[in-house]
Protein backbone atom coordinates (compact mmCIF):
# COMPACT_ATOMS: atom_id res chain seq x y z
CA UNK A 1 0.00 0.00 0.00
CA UNK A 2 1.55 3.23 -0.78
CA UNK A 3 2.75 6.07 1.91
CA UNK A 4 -0.30 7.81 3.27
CA UNK A 5 -0.29 12.51 2.82
CA UNK A 6 -1.72 14.13 0.12
CA UNK A 7 -0.16 14.06 -3.16
CA UNK A 8 2.42 15.88 -4.23
CA UNK A 9 4.46 16.95 -6.99
CA UNK A 10 8.30 15.91 -6.50
CA UNK A 11 9.29 19.23 -8.81
CA UNK A 12 7.28 22.58 -9.29
CA UNK A 13 9.29 24.70 -11.75
CA UNK A 14 6.52 26.78 -14.03
CA UNK A 15 4.84 30.15 -14.27
CA UNK A 16 1.48 30.47 -13.45
CA UNK A 17 0.59 34.37 -13.41
CA UNK A 18 2.29 36.47 -16.38
CA UNK A 19 0.55 39.49 -14.88
CA UNK A 20 1.76 42.55 -13.61
CA UNK A 21 -0.22 41.79 -10.18
CA UNK A 22 0.56 39.57 -6.97
CA UNK A 23 -1.76 38.92 -4.10
CA UNK A 24 1.46 39.47 -1.69
CA UNK A 25 3.74 41.94 -3.41
CA UNK A 26 5.08 44.54 -0.94
CA UNK A 27 4.69 47.86 -3.48
CA UNK A 28 5.22 51.72 -2.52
CA UNK A 29 1.49 51.89 -0.98
CA UNK A 30 0.88 55.38 -2.73
CA UNK A 31 1.96 53.91 -6.77
CA UNK A 32 0.25 54.08 -9.23
CA UNK A 33 1.28 54.22 -13.23
CA UNK A 34 1.73 58.04 -14.14
CA UNK A 35 -1.43 59.01 -15.46
CA UNK A 36 -2.88 55.63 -15.77
CA UNK A 37 -5.47 56.46 -12.45
CA UNK A 38 -8.34 58.86 -13.41
CA UNK A 39 -8.24 62.06 -10.89
CA UNK A 40 -12.26 61.15 -9.72
CA UNK A 41 -11.63 57.50 -9.20
CA UNK A 42 -7.90 58.12 -7.77
CA UNK A 43 -8.83 58.41 -3.92
CA UNK A 44 -10.55 54.85 -4.14
CA UNK A 45 -7.39 53.52 -6.10
CA UNK A 46 -5.15 54.61 -2.81
CA UNK A 47 -7.87 52.98 -0.58
CA UNK A 48 -7.57 49.84 -2.70
CA UNK A 49 -3.65 49.93 -2.34
CA UNK A 50 -3.84 50.21 1.55
CA UNK A 51 -6.60 47.70 2.11
CA UNK A 52 -4.54 45.12 -0.13
CA UNK A 53 -0.78 46.34 1.37
CA UNK A 54 -2.37 45.63 4.88
CA UNK A 55 -3.32 42.44 3.46
CA UNK A 56 -7.34 43.14 3.72
CA UNK A 57 -7.99 41.70 0.54
CA UNK A 58 -11.74 41.96 0.45
CA UNK A 59 -11.77 45.45 1.11
CA UNK A 60 -8.67 45.90 -1.74
CA UNK A 61 -11.01 44.14 -3.86
CA UNK A 62 -14.05 46.39 -2.92
CA UNK A 63 -12.04 49.40 -3.63
CA UNK A 64 -10.09 47.80 -7.00
CA UNK A 65 -13.60 47.38 -8.41
CA UNK A 66 -15.25 50.63 -7.54
CA UNK A 67 -11.66 52.29 -9.51
CA UNK A 68 -12.09 49.76 -11.97
CA UNK A 69 -16.05 50.95 -12.59
CA UNK A 70 -14.61 54.43 -13.97
CA UNK A 71 -11.78 53.42 -15.69
CA UNK A 72 -12.30 50.02 -17.66
CA UNK A 73 -9.64 50.45 -19.89
CA UNK A 74 -6.64 50.41 -17.82
CA UNK A 75 -5.26 46.91 -17.87
CA UNK A 76 -3.31 46.80 -15.27
CA UNK A 77 -6.40 48.20 -12.93
CA UNK A 78 -8.20 45.27 -13.97
CA UNK A 79 -5.75 42.75 -13.39
CA UNK A 80 -5.40 43.87 -9.81
CA UNK A 81 -9.08 43.64 -9.73
CA UNK A 82 -10.03 40.32 -11.31
CA UNK A 83 -7.01 38.26 -9.42
CA UNK A 84 -8.18 40.43 -5.99
CA UNK A 85 -11.81 38.76 -6.30
CA UNK A 86 -10.75 35.85 -7.37
CA UNK A 87 -8.55 35.61 -3.88
CA UNK A 88 -11.83 36.34 -1.70
CA UNK A 89 -13.66 33.35 -3.83
CA UNK A 90 -15.96 36.03 -5.73
CA UNK A 91 -15.17 34.40 -8.79
CA UNK A 92 -18.18 35.32 -10.85
CA UNK A 93 -17.24 39.05 -10.27
CA UNK A 94 -13.60 38.00 -11.17
CA UNK A 95 -14.55 36.52 -14.67
CA UNK A 96 -16.46 39.45 -15.81
CA UNK A 97 -13.25 42.12 -14.47
CA UNK A 98 -10.58 38.86 -16.49
CA UNK A 99 -13.04 39.81 -19.46
CA UNK A 100 -12.56 42.80 -19.74
CA UNK A 101 -8.78 42.75 -18.86
CA UNK A 102 -8.83 40.25 -21.64
CA UNK A 103 -9.98 42.78 -23.99
CA UNK A 104 -7.07 45.26 -22.92
CA UNK A 105 -4.61 42.56 -24.40
CA UNK A 106 -4.02 41.06 -20.87
CA UNK A 107 -2.68 37.60 -21.46
CA UNK A 108 -2.58 36.18 -18.28
CA UNK A 109 -2.85 32.01 -18.51
CA UNK A 110 -5.27 32.31 -15.07
CA UNK A 111 -7.93 34.53 -17.39
CA UNK A 112 -9.36 31.31 -19.42
CA UNK A 113 -9.09 29.35 -16.15
CA UNK A 114 -11.46 31.37 -13.96
CA UNK A 115 -13.81 32.28 -17.08
CA UNK A 116 -14.14 28.43 -17.57
CA UNK A 117 -14.77 27.86 -13.63
CA UNK A 118 -17.70 30.53 -14.02
CA UNK A 119 -19.15 28.82 -16.79
CA UNK A 120 -18.57 25.58 -15.19
CA UNK A 121 -20.12 26.80 -12.14
CA UNK A 122 -23.20 27.84 -14.31
CA UNK A 123 -22.86 25.08 -16.49
CA UNK A 124 -22.66 26.68 -19.23
CA UNK A 125 -19.77 23.51 -20.36
CA UNK A 126 -19.90 23.98 -24.10
CA UNK A 127 -18.62 27.93 -23.38
CA UNK A 128 -15.76 26.53 -20.75
CA UNK A 129 -14.19 23.88 -23.23
CA UNK A 130 -13.96 26.81 -25.58
CA UNK A 131 -12.88 29.30 -23.27
CA UNK A 132 -9.82 27.20 -22.95
CA UNK A 133 -9.13 26.38 -26.29
CA UNK A 134 -6.50 28.93 -26.69
CA UNK A 135 -2.68 29.20 -26.35
CA UNK A 136 -1.36 28.46 -22.78
CA UNK A 137 1.87 27.83 -21.02
CA UNK A 138 2.55 23.90 -20.52
CA UNK A 139 0.78 23.72 -17.01
CA UNK A 140 -2.41 24.63 -18.10
CA UNK A 141 -2.32 22.19 -21.61
CA UNK A 142 -0.91 19.79 -19.67
CA UNK A 143 -2.67 18.93 -16.22
CA UNK A 144 -4.90 22.28 -15.63
CA UNK A 145 -6.59 22.44 -19.08
CA UNK A 146 -7.93 18.30 -18.87
CA UNK A 147 -9.55 18.77 -15.80
CA UNK A 148 -11.71 21.34 -16.85
CA UNK A 149 -12.31 20.21 -20.34
CA UNK A 150 -12.86 16.47 -18.98
CA UNK A 151 -15.76 17.31 -16.09
CA UNK A 152 -16.99 19.91 -18.64
CA UNK A 153 -17.69 17.11 -20.89
CA UNK A 154 -18.63 14.72 -17.81
CA UNK A 155 -21.50 17.62 -18.12
CA UNK A 156 -22.35 17.53 -21.54
CA UNK A 157 -22.95 13.77 -20.81
CA UNK A 158 -20.36 13.01 -23.09
CA UNK A 159 -18.08 9.91 -21.46
CA UNK A 160 -15.72 9.21 -24.15
CA UNK A 161 -14.45 12.68 -25.03
CA UNK A 162 -14.36 13.05 -20.52
CA UNK A 163 -11.82 10.24 -20.69
CA UNK A 164 -9.86 11.21 -23.83
CA UNK A 165 -9.56 14.90 -22.41
CA UNK A 166 -7.98 13.06 -18.47
CA UNK A 167 -5.57 11.27 -20.71
CA UNK A 168 -3.75 14.07 -20.91
CA UNK A 169 -2.90 13.91 -17.35
CA UNK A 170 -1.59 10.56 -17.49
CA UNK A 171 1.72 11.49 -19.42
CA UNK A 172 2.42 13.85 -16.74
CA UNK A 173 5.31 12.32 -14.64
CA UNK A 174 4.15 12.58 -11.09
CA UNK A 175 0.72 12.60 -12.14
CA UNK A 176 -0.39 9.11 -12.19
CA UNK A 177 -2.74 9.03 -9.25
CA UNK A 178 -4.36 11.70 -9.73
CA UNK A 179 -5.14 10.46 -13.34
CA UNK A 180 -6.54 7.58 -11.84
CA UNK A 181 -8.69 9.39 -9.23
CA UNK A 182 -10.24 11.25 -11.40
CA UNK A 183 -10.91 8.73 -14.17
CA UNK A 184 -12.30 6.45 -11.46
CA UNK A 185 -15.05 9.58 -10.45
CA UNK A 186 -15.82 10.16 -13.72
CA UNK A 187 -16.44 6.18 -14.42
CA UNK A 188 -18.48 5.94 -10.90
CA UNK A 189 -20.55 8.98 -12.39
CA UNK A 190 -21.65 7.34 -15.32
CA UNK A 191 -22.12 4.39 -13.67
CA UNK A 192 -19.76 2.32 -14.74
CA UNK A 193 -18.72 0.61 -11.36
CA UNK A 194 -16.05 -1.84 -13.15
CA UNK A 195 -13.89 0.77 -14.36
CA UNK A 196 -14.06 3.08 -11.87
CA UNK A 197 -12.89 -0.05 -9.43
CA UNK A 198 -10.09 -0.64 -11.35
CA UNK A 199 -8.70 2.99 -11.49
CA UNK A 200 -9.31 3.30 -7.94
CA UNK A 201 -7.59 0.05 -7.10
CA UNK A 202 -5.01 1.08 -9.43
CA UNK A 203 -3.86 3.51 -6.56
CA UNK A 204 -4.41 1.17 -3.92
CA UNK A 205 -2.09 -1.89 -5.40
CA UNK A 206 0.95 0.80 -6.45
CA UNK A 207 3.49 1.43 -3.41
CA UNK A 208 4.65 4.16 -5.74
CA UNK A 209 1.42 6.38 -5.50
CA UNK A 210 -0.08 8.13 -2.74
CA UNK A 211 -3.47 8.10 -1.21
CA UNK A 212 -4.94 11.56 -0.23
CA UNK A 213 -7.30 11.77 2.48
CA UNK A 214 -10.39 12.86 0.24
CA UNK A 215 -8.96 9.96 -2.22
CA UNK A 216 -9.77 7.46 0.77
CA UNK A 217 -13.04 9.00 1.55
CA UNK A 218 -14.32 8.68 -2.02
CA UNK A 219 -13.06 5.02 -2.62
CA UNK A 220 -14.60 4.10 0.63
CA UNK A 221 -17.82 5.34 -0.39
CA UNK A 222 -17.50 3.71 -3.45
CA UNK A 223 -16.97 0.31 -2.03
CA UNK A 224 -20.13 0.97 0.18
CA UNK A 225 -22.62 1.89 -2.58
CA UNK A 226 -21.45 -1.16 -4.44
CA UNK A 227 -21.96 -3.48 -1.74
CA UNK A 228 -18.60 -4.25 -0.78
CA UNK A 229 -18.69 -3.10 2.98
CA UNK A 230 -15.35 -5.50 3.90
CA UNK A 231 -13.00 -3.87 2.33
CA UNK A 232 -14.56 -0.03 2.59
CA UNK A 233 -14.24 -0.77 6.70
CA UNK A 234 -10.69 -2.70 6.05
CA UNK A 235 -9.55 0.43 3.82
CA UNK A 236 -10.95 2.93 6.02
CA UNK A 237 -9.40 1.45 9.03
CA UNK A 238 -6.09 0.72 7.58
CA UNK A 239 -5.08 4.60 7.09
CA UNK A 240 -6.90 5.31 10.69
CA UNK A 241 -4.51 2.73 12.60
CA UNK A 242 -1.34 3.83 10.59
CA UNK A 243 -2.00 7.38 11.40
CA UNK A 244 -3.46 7.11 14.53
CA UNK A 245 -2.82 11.21 15.43
CA UNK A 246 -4.80 12.61 12.65
CA UNK A 247 -8.84 12.64 14.18
CA UNK A 248 -9.65 12.83 10.38
CA UNK A 249 -9.07 9.53 9.35
CA UNK A 250 -10.75 8.35 12.83
CA UNK A 251 -13.93 10.47 11.62
CA UNK A 252 -14.16 9.26 8.28
CA UNK A 253 -13.87 5.61 9.71
CA UNK A 254 -16.28 5.99 12.15
CA UNK A 255 -19.17 7.11 9.09
CA UNK A 256 -17.97 4.67 6.91
CA UNK A 257 -18.50 2.06 9.65
CA UNK A 258 -21.69 3.58 11.00
CA UNK A 259 -23.23 4.37 7.51
CA UNK A 260 -26.55 2.56 6.96
CA UNK A 261 -27.20 3.90 3.30
CA UNK A 262 -24.26 5.78 1.53
CA UNK A 263 -25.24 8.53 -1.40
CA UNK A 264 -22.10 9.03 -3.87
CA UNK A 265 -20.25 12.14 -2.43
CA UNK A 266 -19.61 13.76 -6.26
CA UNK A 267 -22.98 13.95 -7.94
CA UNK A 268 -21.97 17.03 -10.26
CA UNK A 269 -19.53 18.15 -12.57
CA UNK A 270 -18.40 21.17 -10.04
CA UNK A 271 -18.15 19.23 -7.51
CA UNK A 272 -15.56 16.72 -9.69
CA UNK A 273 -13.86 20.32 -10.69
CA UNK A 274 -13.53 21.46 -7.22
CA UNK A 275 -11.42 17.93 -6.23
CA UNK A 276 -9.11 18.63 -9.55
CA UNK A 277 -8.04 22.65 -8.22
CA UNK A 278 -7.96 21.86 -4.35
CA UNK A 279 -5.23 18.68 -5.87
CA UNK A 280 -3.73 21.40 -8.04
CA UNK A 281 -3.47 23.87 -5.50
CA UNK A 282 -2.15 21.28 -2.80
CA UNK A 283 0.39 20.31 -5.40
CA UNK A 284 1.49 23.80 -5.82
CA UNK A 285 0.88 24.71 -2.24
CA UNK A 286 4.82 24.21 -1.12
CA UNK A 287 6.47 26.38 -3.59
CA UNK A 288 6.35 29.72 -2.17
CA UNK A 289 6.88 31.50 -5.54
CA UNK A 290 3.67 30.56 -6.40
CA UNK A 291 1.76 30.72 -3.26
CA UNK A 292 -0.60 33.11 -5.00
CA UNK A 293 -1.65 30.59 -7.73
CA UNK A 294 -2.77 28.37 -4.92
CA UNK A 295 -4.61 30.98 -2.91
CA UNK A 296 -6.87 31.32 -5.97
CA UNK A 297 -7.60 27.92 -7.33
CA UNK A 298 -8.30 26.48 -3.75
CA UNK A 299 -10.90 29.53 -3.67
CA UNK A 300 -12.34 28.52 -6.98
CA UNK A 301 -12.53 24.86 -5.57
CA UNK A 302 -15.07 25.85 -2.44
CA UNK A 303 -16.67 28.09 -5.36
CA UNK A 304 -17.17 24.83 -7.43
CA UNK A 305 -18.34 23.05 -4.29
CA UNK A 306 -19.01 25.02 -1.03
CA UNK A 307 -18.99 21.94 1.17
CA UNK A 308 -15.67 20.80 0.30
CA UNK A 309 -14.24 20.93 3.75
CA UNK A 310 -10.88 20.06 3.57
CA UNK A 311 -10.34 22.82 0.62
CA UNK A 312 -11.20 25.36 3.73
CA UNK A 313 -8.31 23.41 5.27
CA UNK A 314 -6.22 24.17 2.96
CA UNK A 315 -7.06 27.62 2.35
CA UNK A 316 -6.74 28.17 5.86
CA UNK A 317 -3.11 26.92 5.92
CA UNK A 318 -2.66 29.49 3.05
CA UNK A 319 -3.67 32.10 4.89
CA UNK A 320 -1.57 31.16 7.76
CA UNK A 321 1.58 30.62 5.50
CA UNK A 322 0.75 34.72 5.19
CA UNK A 323 0.21 34.87 8.51
CA UNK A 324 -3.43 36.26 8.15
CA UNK A 325 -4.45 34.75 11.17
CA UNK A 326 -7.86 36.21 11.31
CA UNK A 327 -8.62 34.97 7.93
CA UNK A 328 -7.36 31.34 8.75
CA UNK A 329 -9.78 31.34 11.95
CA UNK A 330 -12.51 32.90 9.73
CA UNK A 331 -12.14 29.80 6.87
CA UNK A 332 -11.82 27.04 10.33
CA UNK A 333 -15.25 28.94 11.66
CA UNK A 334 -16.98 27.98 8.16
CA UNK A 335 -16.27 24.32 8.69
CA UNK A 336 -19.56 22.48 10.40
CA UNK A 337 -19.43 20.78 14.08
CA UNK A 338 -20.81 17.46 11.61
CA UNK A 339 -18.14 17.80 9.41
CA UNK A 340 -14.50 15.10 9.61
CA UNK A 341 -12.68 18.17 9.70
CA UNK A 342 -13.93 20.06 12.41
CA UNK A 343 -11.76 19.17 15.39
CA UNK A 344 -8.73 19.89 12.78
CA UNK A 345 -10.24 23.31 11.72
CA UNK A 346 -10.75 24.08 15.45
CA UNK A 347 -7.42 22.15 16.58
CA UNK A 348 -6.08 24.54 14.24
CA UNK A 349 -8.25 27.59 15.22
CA UNK A 350 -6.83 27.54 18.93
CA UNK A 351 -3.36 28.21 17.78
CA UNK A 352 -4.05 31.08 15.63
CA UNK A 353 -5.42 32.25 18.85
CA UNK A 354 -2.27 31.98 20.66
CA UNK A 355 -0.91 33.74 17.17
CA UNK A 356 -3.13 36.65 17.65
CA UNK A 357 -2.07 36.40 21.50
CA UNK A 358 -5.27 35.79 22.34
CA UNK A 359 -3.98 33.09 25.19
CA UNK A 360 -7.13 32.99 27.15
CA UNK A 361 -9.63 32.28 24.14
CA UNK A 362 -6.87 29.48 22.59
CA UNK A 363 -7.11 28.05 26.16
CA UNK A 364 -10.94 28.04 26.65
CA UNK A 365 -11.01 26.19 23.05
CA UNK A 366 -8.26 24.05 23.76
CA UNK A 367 -9.99 22.79 27.50
CA UNK A 368 -13.19 22.05 25.47
CA UNK A 369 -11.61 19.80 22.80
CA UNK A 370 -9.96 18.17 25.59
CA UNK A 371 -13.01 17.40 27.04
CA UNK A 372 -14.03 15.14 24.18
CA UNK A 373 -10.06 14.05 23.04
CA UNK A 374 -8.81 13.61 26.83
CA UNK A 375 -5.76 11.40 25.39
CA UNK A 376 -4.83 13.55 23.13
CA UNK A 377 -1.45 14.03 23.70
CA UNK A 378 -0.49 16.91 21.28
CA UNK A 379 -4.10 18.83 22.53
CA UNK A 380 -2.28 18.60 26.26
CA UNK A 381 1.19 19.98 24.97
CA UNK A 382 -1.05 22.89 23.40
CA UNK A 383 -2.95 23.60 26.35
CA UNK A 384 0.43 23.29 28.58
CA UNK A 385 2.04 25.90 26.21
CA UNK A 386 -0.96 28.26 26.26
CA UNK A 387 -0.59 28.47 29.85
CA UNK A 388 2.79 28.63 30.59
CA UNK A 389 2.41 31.71 28.06
CA UNK A 390 -0.01 33.19 30.42
CA UNK A 391 2.32 32.41 33.22
CA UNK A 392 -0.21 30.07 34.63
CA UNK A 393 2.84 27.78 35.72
CA UNK A 394 1.88 25.24 37.85
CA UNK A 395 -1.37 24.37 35.85
CA UNK A 396 0.95 24.27 32.25
CA UNK A 397 3.00 21.55 34.64
CA UNK A 398 -0.15 19.23 35.32
CA UNK A 399 -1.03 19.48 31.20
CA UNK A 400 2.75 19.04 30.03
CA UNK A 401 2.36 16.06 32.70
CA UNK A 402 -0.44 14.42 31.30
CA UNK A 403 1.54 14.97 27.76
CA UNK A 404 3.69 12.92 28.86
CA UNK A 405 1.41 10.12 29.93
CA UNK A 406 -0.41 10.03 27.02
CA UNK A 407 2.59 9.81 24.61
CA UNK A 408 2.79 6.88 22.58
CA UNK A 409 5.07 6.08 20.26
CA UNK A 410 8.62 7.26 19.13
CA UNK A 411 10.93 9.18 21.95
CA UNK A 412 11.77 11.58 19.41
CA UNK A 413 9.26 14.06 19.31
CA UNK A 414 9.45 14.26 22.99
CA UNK A 415 11.98 16.62 23.69
CA UNK A 416 9.71 19.37 23.06
CA UNK A 417 7.72 18.58 26.60
CA UNK A 418 10.79 18.11 28.55
CA UNK A 419 11.80 21.58 27.14
CA UNK A 420 8.85 22.76 27.47
CA UNK A 421 8.28 21.22 31.13
CA UNK A 422 12.07 22.31 32.04
CA UNK A 423 11.25 26.16 31.11
CA UNK A 424 8.03 25.98 33.49
CA UNK A 425 9.78 24.29 36.53
CA UNK A 426 12.59 26.66 35.82
CA UNK A 427 10.07 29.80 35.97
CA UNK A 428 8.59 28.05 39.30
CA UNK A 429 11.77 28.81 40.69
CA UNK A 430 12.69 24.64 40.67
CA UNK A 431 15.99 25.28 38.74
CA UNK A 432 17.53 21.51 39.51
CA UNK A 433 14.27 19.79 38.59
CA UNK A 434 14.14 21.94 35.56
CA UNK A 435 17.69 21.15 34.66
CA UNK A 436 17.20 17.63 34.51
CA UNK A 437 14.36 18.24 32.18
CA UNK A 438 16.16 20.12 29.48
CA UNK A 439 19.00 17.54 30.10
CA UNK A 440 16.72 15.18 29.34
CA UNK A 441 15.54 17.22 26.55
CA UNK A 442 18.99 17.12 25.00
CA UNK A 443 19.52 13.35 25.17
CA UNK A 444 16.69 13.06 23.07
CA UNK A 445 17.66 15.65 20.94
CA UNK A 446 21.14 16.01 21.21
CA UNK A 447 21.64 19.39 18.94
CA UNK A 448 18.83 20.67 19.22
CA UNK A 449 18.97 24.47 18.95
CA UNK A 450 16.14 25.84 21.46
CA UNK A 451 17.85 23.78 24.50
CA UNK A 452 21.11 23.97 23.88
CA UNK A 453 20.51 27.79 24.06
CA UNK A 454 18.13 28.04 26.86
CA UNK A 455 20.65 25.42 28.92
CA UNK A 456 23.45 27.26 27.83
CA UNK A 457 22.06 31.16 28.65
CA UNK A 458 20.85 30.01 31.66
CA UNK A 459 24.06 28.36 33.19
CA UNK A 460 25.90 31.34 31.92
CA UNK A 461 23.75 33.60 34.14
CA UNK A 462 24.03 31.47 37.16
CA UNK A 463 27.48 31.53 36.62
CA UNK A 464 27.61 27.60 36.29
CA UNK A 465 29.33 25.20 34.01
CA UNK A 466 30.29 28.28 32.46
CA UNK A 467 32.72 27.15 29.70
CA UNK A 468 29.83 24.28 28.87
CA UNK A 469 27.57 26.93 28.46
CA UNK A 470 29.33 28.73 25.97
CA UNK A 471 30.04 25.90 24.18
CA UNK A 472 26.33 24.69 24.12
CA UNK A 473 25.22 28.43 22.76
CA UNK A 474 28.36 28.29 20.08
CA UNK A 475 26.93 24.84 19.16
CA UNK A 476 23.48 26.56 18.34
CA UNK A 477 24.65 29.68 16.57
CA UNK A 478 26.48 27.21 13.67
CA UNK A 479 23.45 26.02 13.16
CA UNK A 480 20.96 28.67 13.78
CA UNK A 481 23.64 32.15 12.92
CA UNK A 482 20.22 34.27 11.85
CA UNK A 483 18.29 33.68 15.24
CA UNK A 484 18.40 36.58 17.04
CA UNK A 485 18.03 34.83 20.56
CA UNK A 486 20.78 32.63 19.80
CA UNK A 487 22.81 35.77 18.53
CA UNK A 488 22.00 37.76 21.99
CA UNK A 489 23.29 34.72 24.04
CA UNK A 490 26.80 34.84 22.00
CA UNK A 491 26.68 38.28 22.80
CA UNK A 492 25.98 38.25 25.75
CA UNK A 493 28.70 35.50 27.14
CA UNK A 494 31.07 37.30 25.46
CA UNK A 495 29.82 40.22 27.37
CA UNK A 496 30.05 38.06 30.83
CA UNK A 497 33.31 36.88 30.16
CA UNK A 498 34.65 40.21 29.67
CA UNK A 499 35.12 40.51 25.83
CA UNK A 500 32.74 43.43 25.38
CA UNK A 501 34.37 44.68 21.76
CA UNK A 502 32.76 41.11 20.41
CA UNK A 503 29.69 41.39 22.53
CA UNK A 504 28.59 44.47 20.99
CA UNK A 505 29.09 43.22 17.65
CA UNK A 506 26.85 39.93 18.65
CA UNK A 507 23.84 42.18 20.19
CA UNK A 508 24.10 44.39 17.51
CA UNK A 509 23.81 41.98 15.42
CA UNK A 510 20.99 40.19 17.52
CA UNK A 511 18.89 43.88 17.55
CA UNK A 512 18.73 44.00 13.91
CA UNK A 513 17.07 40.73 13.92
CA UNK A 514 14.93 41.28 16.36
CA UNK A 515 14.71 45.20 17.41
CA UNK A 516 11.53 44.84 19.78
CA UNK A 517 12.95 42.19 21.91
CA UNK A 518 13.78 43.87 25.26
CA UNK A 519 16.45 41.76 26.82
CA UNK A 520 18.54 42.45 23.54
CA UNK A 521 18.58 46.09 24.06
CA UNK A 522 18.91 45.87 28.11
CA UNK A 523 21.99 43.55 26.94
CA UNK A 524 23.47 46.23 24.10
CA UNK A 525 22.82 49.12 26.37
CA UNK A 526 25.22 47.14 29.04
CA UNK A 527 27.84 46.72 26.60
CA UNK A 528 27.56 50.08 24.72
CA UNK A 529 28.48 51.18 28.56
CA UNK A 530 31.41 48.97 28.81
CA UNK A 531 32.99 49.89 25.77
CA UNK A 532 32.31 54.08 26.53
CA UNK A 533 29.46 54.51 24.31
CA UNK A 534 27.62 56.04 27.77
CA UNK A 535 24.88 58.12 25.30
CA UNK A 536 23.85 55.09 23.34
CA UNK A 537 23.89 52.91 26.68
CA UNK A 538 21.30 55.49 27.74
CA UNK A 539 18.84 55.22 24.24
CA UNK A 540 19.02 50.96 24.79
CA UNK A 541 18.04 50.94 27.68
CA UNK A 542 15.29 53.55 27.84
CA UNK A 543 14.14 51.80 24.34
CA UNK A 544 14.26 48.12 26.64
CA UNK A 545 11.81 50.07 29.01
CA UNK A 546 9.35 50.74 26.05
CA UNK A 547 9.13 47.43 24.83
CA UNK A 548 6.49 44.53 26.32
CA UNK A 549 8.91 42.14 27.98
CA UNK A 550 7.05 38.64 27.72
CA UNK A 551 10.45 36.65 29.54
CA UNK A 552 10.17 37.84 32.46
CA UNK A 553 14.01 38.97 32.25
CA UNK A 554 13.27 42.35 32.30
CA UNK A 555 13.81 44.41 35.87
CA UNK A 556 12.00 48.06 34.87
CA UNK A 557 13.66 49.45 38.01
CA UNK A 558 17.14 47.94 37.56
CA UNK A 559 17.05 49.74 34.13
CA UNK A 560 15.95 52.85 35.29
CA UNK A 561 19.37 52.64 38.52
CA UNK A 562 21.30 52.18 35.28
CA UNK A 563 19.81 55.56 33.34
CA UNK A 564 20.18 57.44 36.42
CA UNK A 565 23.54 56.37 37.96
CA UNK A 566 25.28 54.16 35.15
CA UNK A 567 26.52 50.87 35.16
CA UNK A 568 27.87 50.10 38.53
CA UNK A 569 30.84 47.43 38.57
CA UNK A 570 30.22 43.97 36.55
CA UNK A 571 31.80 40.50 37.68
CA UNK A 572 33.37 39.01 34.51
CA UNK A 573 33.14 35.03 34.64
CA UNK A 574 36.22 33.40 35.60
CA UNK A 575 37.57 30.63 32.81
CA UNK A 576 40.78 28.89 31.62
CA UNK A 577 41.97 31.27 28.74
CA UNK A 578 42.97 28.60 26.27
CA UNK A 579 40.22 26.19 27.02
CA UNK A 580 38.20 29.49 26.11
CA UNK A 581 40.13 30.47 22.83
CA UNK A 582 39.32 26.86 22.10
CA UNK A 583 35.88 26.93 22.22
CA UNK A 584 35.84 30.38 20.65
CA UNK A 585 37.31 29.17 17.74
CA UNK A 586 34.69 26.85 17.12
CA UNK A 587 32.53 29.55 15.80
CA UNK A 588 31.83 28.72 11.92
CA UNK A 589 31.80 31.74 9.20
CA UNK A 590 32.83 34.52 11.08
CA UNK A 591 35.64 36.47 11.92
CA UNK A 592 34.15 39.20 13.55
CA UNK A 593 36.32 37.60 17.17
CA UNK A 594 39.38 39.84 18.03
CA UNK A 595 42.28 37.39 18.33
Amino acid sequence: MGKFGYILLTAVSFVVFNSCSSLYRQETIAYAPKNSISTNSYGSYLAGRIAHYRQDFNAAADYYMKTAQKDTNNPTLLSRTYLMLASQGRISEAAHYAKLAQKQGDTNDFIPAVLAAEDIKQKNYAAAIQTLNSKHSDLYKKIINPFFNAWSYTGLNQYDKAIEALNAVKKQVGMEALYHFHAGMINDYFDKPDKAREHYESILNDSSMELSVRALEIICNFYLRNGETEKAHALSAQYAKTVPSVDILQKIHDKIVNASQAQPLIISPQMGLSEALFNIAAIVKSNSEVLDFSHIFIRMAIYENPQNDLARILLANILEIREMYKDAITVYDEIPASSPAYFIAQYKKAANLRNLDDYKGSELLLKSLILDYPDDYQLLLDLGDTLRLQEKYKEALKYYNQALEKHHGSLAGLWQVYYAVGITNERLGKWHQAEKNLIKALQISPNNILVLNYLGYTWLNQGKKTEEAFSFIIKAYNQAPYNSSIIDSLGWAFYRFGMYNEAVTYLEKATEADPSNPVINDHLGDAYWQTGRKNEAGFQWNHALSLKDTTGEIDPQTIKNKIENGLQETKVLKSDKEKLTKIISEIKGDATVSE
